[in-house]
């Protein structure tokens, strides 16, 4: 009888969605600023215009919230591995250039972190 007054039925806690205010903001933005922001907090700038600079934080906090930014050493180490070990089998440049994603992978999950804490 979980379906009784006062009961809730178990299950996954839900997990905070973004902030309504940036959602609304964000769908306001024309597709040109929306990959602006977007891009422009990968590699770590803040733009000058200042309705872009007001999303910083509120952005990078959604971002964070999705779960593969959430859990991102979690399938980023393992994947890493793997795709280390194929490319050593194929040539030893794919080395190379596996190993420059990953850092610009890792460079774009630190920039998010730095304006979600500091927005």
């Amino acid at each position: 009888m979980c379906h009784d007054a006062g009961v809730t039925p178990p299950g996954p806690p839900s997990l905070p969605g973004p902030d309504p205010a940036f959602v609304e903001a964000w769908n306001a933005l024309d597709p040109g600023d929306r990959r602006k922001l977007r891009r422009l907090v990968r590699i770590g700038r803040r733009p000058e215009e200042p309705h872009l600079a007001a999303l910083v934080g509120p952005y990078a906090r959604a971002q964070l919230a999705r779960p593969w930014l959430r859990w991102f050493w979690v399938w980023f180490v393992p994947g890493l591995v793997i795709v280390l070990g194929a490319a050593a089998g194929v040539h030893p440049v794919l080395v190379g250039v596996v190993i420059a994603l990953a850092a610009q992978a890792v460079y774009a999950w630190v920039q998010v972190r730095k304006f979600a804490r500091t927005g």
